[in-house]
């Protein structure tokens, strides 16, 4: 039904009238007449205003007045989901549906209490129903869907739910977002960039469709294709700061900085200063060697949000880059007091421990940045090298170990296990990974050279090289 332009004054009229009586009546400790209608009205405006015990008072009213009444069931469920008792809720939505077999609100709500129970099959299956039996807002039905596939780690059911909403109101944006969200999900990039591509064929004005598109094509490091996209994202939609900020860590990525520092700029512009733009301005800065304007911007970021990590970490590596190591690991321990799970904040502290020939916090901190992002192979090596310079290659090789069951594949890791080994006596041991690691990647033998020049010298790994150089 369309309710024309002054349906939703006239019900903001309704609502503040209603409320206003309601709560004159409760101060005068007095009793007014409100119908059922005005009820639902008083009820909803206390559950938006997140109030559910006032909405249960209200509710208590009603029935007093209206008793029996099969209208006020709905906004019973309501307050009792608010109140979190769901299973309550449950069994009104039940007499409900006995009543009006076919009113998709109650599978809504159904589906939306088993999603809060963690029974996503169940929310899944009313979701399902709701969109039989529903006429309108069926993107939105999708929408809701998608959320429950998403829980159920079913990416490719999401995504195709999430396309029909697309196909009935292609002007969703939510669902546009959600989208790309699940394509990354599933790790489909390549699907992503596919479907974001068509779409923008239909509706080239679709700016979040184009955004959808630059960030898809960036993970696939289709940089220039990526800056494209979002071009024509802004072209549309000037003020959209989200596309200036991809383009700029394009940019960044590419090495392009001054161009960065523009685009980043620009977003100061719509936005107004933020700490992360003054961050990631820093960031830059930082890349392009110039401590004084890193800094410049890292204490711009913090006197916007004194709690912004990025800048104090930041501030700690340009600190370390500088030579002032005791200042750099002032600012490092204060990033990693503000995030203590922050893996960055532990690596570049425990470089500038190692600097201050402060070892065993060094080691601690590495062992603690391990712990929480064990995929980062820097990490691992620079652990395990400062192990070496204290404690000999025995203790490298145990640590290094250690991150194996996640860098057993790459180069990297096998050339450096392979300098330890060689430098602990295990030559044996050494050649066999040394041959492995060239059967994979044999250019990449200048590592272990570089890392223990020594190793050319040794008549077996000289013709291990010769050997898997044919």
């Amino acid at each position: 039904m369309n309710e024309g332009p002054s349906a939703q004054p006239e019900r903001d009229d309704d609502l503040h009238d209603c409320v206003e009586r309601y709560e004159a009546m409760r101060e005068q400790n007095a009793h007014y007449f409100f119908d059922v209608d005005e009820f639902e009205i008083i009820i909803e405006h206390y559950l938006e205003q997140s109030d559910a015990k006032r909405a249960f008072e209200v509710l208590g009213y009603a029935r007093q007045q209206h008793p029996g009444s099969q209208d006020l069931m709905f906004s019973e469920a309501h307050v009792m989901m608010s109140m979190g008792k769901l299973n309550r809720a449950l069994e009104i939505l039940d007499a409900i549906e006995k009543m009006e077999p076919f009113n998709e609100d109650v599978h809504l709500h159904k589906a939306s209490i088993f999603s809060q129970l963690r029974n996503y099959r169940r929310a899944v299956e009313h979701y399902r129903r709701a969109l039989e039996l529903a006429e309108e807002g069926l993107d939105d039905i999708h929408l809701d869907l998608a959320f429950e596939y998403e829980n159920l780690e079913a990416f490719d059911l999401a995504i195709e739910s999430l396309q029909r909403a697309l196909e009935m109101n292609p002007e969703n944006e939510a669902v546009l977002y959600e989208l790309a969200y699940c394509y990354d999900l599933a790790d489909a990039q390549q699907a992503a960039v596919s479907y974001f591509r068509q779409f923008t064929n239909d509706h080239p004005y679709s700016f979040v469709a184009w955004y959808n598109l630059g960030n898809a094509l960036a993970r696939l490091d289709r940089l220039d294709e990526s800056i494209e996209a979002l071009d024509f994202c802004l072209a549309i939609e000037e003020r959209f700061t989200s596309a200036h900020f991809s383009k700029a860590r394009n940019l960044l990525v590419q090495g392009k900085f001054q161009a960065a520092i523009e685009c980043y700029q620009e977003t100061i512009e719509f936005d107004g200063p933020q700490a992360i733009t003054f961050s990631y301005i820093g960031e830059c800065y930082e890349k392009m060697e110039n401590p004084q304007q890193a800094l410049i911007h890292y204490d711009q970021a913090i006197a916007l949000d004194p709690n912004w990590v990025d800048a104090w970490i930041g501030r700690g590596v340009v600190k370390d880059m500088q030579d002032r190591p005791l200042e750099a690991v002032k600012d490092l321990e204060h990033a990693v007091k503000l995030a203590s799970e922050h893996s960055d904040g532990w690596f570049y502290l425990a470089n500038a421990y190692a600097r201050c020939e402060r070892y065993e916090d060094a080691f601690q901190a590495y062992t603690r940045m391990n712990a929480l992002e064990p995929e980062n192979l820097d990490g691992w090596l620079d652990h395990s090298d400062l192990l070496l310079r204290m404690k000999g290659a025995d203790a490298a090789v145990k640590k290094l170990r250690e991150g194996e069951q996640v860098h057993k594949l790459s180069g990297k890791y096998r050339y450096r296990l392979v300098s330890y080994l060689l430098r602990s006596g295990h030559q044996q041991q050494a050649l066999l990974e040394l041959e492995e690691a060239l059967m994979a990647d044999h250019a990449g033998h200048v590592q272990l050279l570089e890392h223990y020049p020594e190793a050319a010298m040794l008549p077996q790994v000289i013709h291990l090289l010769d050997l898997y150089r044919r």
